[in-house]
């Protein structure tokens, strides 16, 4: 099943139009906080903009910062000989390239990240960035995308349909009927789900999480 993309159009909206003007933009903020979820429905949305294509780079399992060139240049399909300067060939390969970039995952390889970009974004005027990572690369020109926890209601809040309206409980509501089609929200059950997502700090994943568990367990229970 697909999973529907919840909430933050508002940030959407910005994050697109700021993909016209900006070279690099790095979507930070704390592990779980949907920063790849964001980065993949901006790409996605803005991809008649790059007629060279979005392609994403996966770095979460990357150790080895050295490798990084070769890295990006085998998501691009870009043929790099051993013994040869891969950053350089990659910079020649995109030079003539419009399209958008999308390093997922970067905080581990931040320094390698961050002298790729500058190189990248020197040789190829066309060429956009979208990164993802905790802490951001220091790329002169880059944009800072802070992406926060999901709006979440305070305990004051009991009403069923304005429960209903927050990012989180809409989150929570759409991933439990993934696993419990029959699950719904009721005046007795909502300030539940609240109350479980006030407790995870509102973070996508960790709602994600705990709502599988609706298979099994009641949301008392979680």
């Amino acid at each position: 099943r697909v999973m529907r993309f919840i909430g933050r159009h508002t940030q959407l909206d910005g994050l697109r139009e700021a993909l016209g003007r900006a070279r690099l933009i790095t979507l930070t903020g704390a592990g779980g906080c949907g920063k790849t979820r964001l980065a993949l429905e901006a790409a996605g949305a803005t991809l008649p903009a790059y007629p060279d294509g979005v392609w994403l780079v996966e770095l979460e399992a990357l150790r080895d910062a050295s490798l990084l060139p070769q890295t990006v240049a085998l998501a691009l399909g870009i043929p790099i000989s051993a013994g040869e300067p891969a950053a350089a060939l990659l910079g020649a390969a995109l030079q003539p390239k419009l399209l958008l970039l999308v390093l997922n995952n970067c905080e581990h390889l931040a320094r390698a990240c961050r002298e790729l970009a500058e190189l990248l974004l020197r040789a190829c005027p066309q060429l956009t960035i979208l990164a993802t990572s905790r802490e951001i690369l220091r790329v002169a020109g880059e944009l800072v995308w802070p992406v926060p926890p999901l709006a979440t209601p305070d305990a004051s809040v009991t009403d069923l349909a304005q429960l209903s309206g927050y990012e989180a409980i809409r989150l929570f509501l759409e991933r439990a009927r993934a696993v419990s089609p029959g699950f719904a929200l009721t005046a007795r059950n909502a300030p539940v789900v609240a109350q479980i997502c006030r407790q995870l700090d509102s973070l996508p994943l960790a709602i994600e999480l705990a709502a599988a568990r609706v298979r099994h367990l009641s949301v008392e229970a979680i």
